[in-house]
């Protein structure tokens, strides 16, 4: 339904190209493992013994699902054909809960084909030793803390702007700029779009975090800081705004 939603905006807006490669906000998946569900799945190296989980007990919006993720739980989504060119986006809502510890990260990976820890851009929320308040984005090999500190249980939004051909990253968390033009983790592995990485890097007991509303598309289409979360995205795609 919001996959339509969006595309039908874009018809209205006469500068924009709209492409959704991939939306999902779990609220039709069954509860439990995500691994098997709409293309989520262990692997190399999101090989730990457990998966995340489908849950209705805490969402983003009134009503529905999400991803909740526990301490060493990884799933990875596979996109086909890689996207080997462009700039695209990457849209997501975040919820961090019970931080305590250094290592516990929450991740968002982007690959090519080899699935591996150093991708293409990398961002954790959380966990890193340089501030653990922090989203940290990565600047080519650098991991630098940016914005302002993590809202602790609340739900944040996150956004990327992908240019592929440049191999460079712009990241928004609530509607600011936290990273302008940071470099690929490992451009020299990854030079194209292949696959999601979503999980927790470590962590242990009591810490948990959740992701919701994915929404991964050609250009650079950015959700205001306005955009509240009551209705998902049936409401929130019908307020969208162009990024030149």
């Amino acid at each position: 339904m919001f996959t339509v939603i969006l595309c039908v905006f874009c018809l209205f807006v006469s500068t924009a190209q709209c492409k959704v490669h991939y939306a999902q906000n779990f609220d039709n998946l069954k509860e439990g493992d995500a691994d098997g569900q709409d293309g989520w799945a262990m692997g190399p190296p999101a090989d730990d013994e457990t998966a995340t989980t489908i849950t209705s007990d805490v969402k983003h919006g009134d009503t529905g699902k999400s991803m909740q993720v526990d301490p060493k739980q990884v799933v990875i989504r596979d996109f086909n054909p890689i996207i080997k060119s462009g700039i695209h986006f990457l849209s997501l809502w975040f919820r961090y809960e019970l931080r305590d510890l250094t290592d516990d990260k929450l991740f968002i990976y982007i690959g090519e084909e080899i699935r591996e820890w150093a991708g293409g851009p990398v961002c954790y929320i959380g966990g890193n030793s340089g501030d653990p308040n922090k989203v940290t984005v990565y600047n080519g090999p650098t991991a630098t803390p940016v914005g302002e500190d993590i809202k602790l249980g609340e739900w944040q939004h996150f956004f990327a702007v992908i240019d592929v051909d440049k191999q460079t990253l712009d990241v928004y968390v609530d509607d600011e700029l936290v990273a302008d033009d940071f470099g690929w983790r490992n451009p020299g592995n990854h030079a194209g779009i292949g696959w999601l990485m979503l999980g927790f890097d470590r962590g242990q007991a009591g810490t948990i975090g959740y992701y919701d509303d994915i929404v991964f598309g050609e250009g650079d289409v950015l959700i205001p800081e306005a955009v509240q979360p009551a209705g998902k995205l049936a409401t929130t795609w019908g307020r969208l705004r162009m990024v030149n």
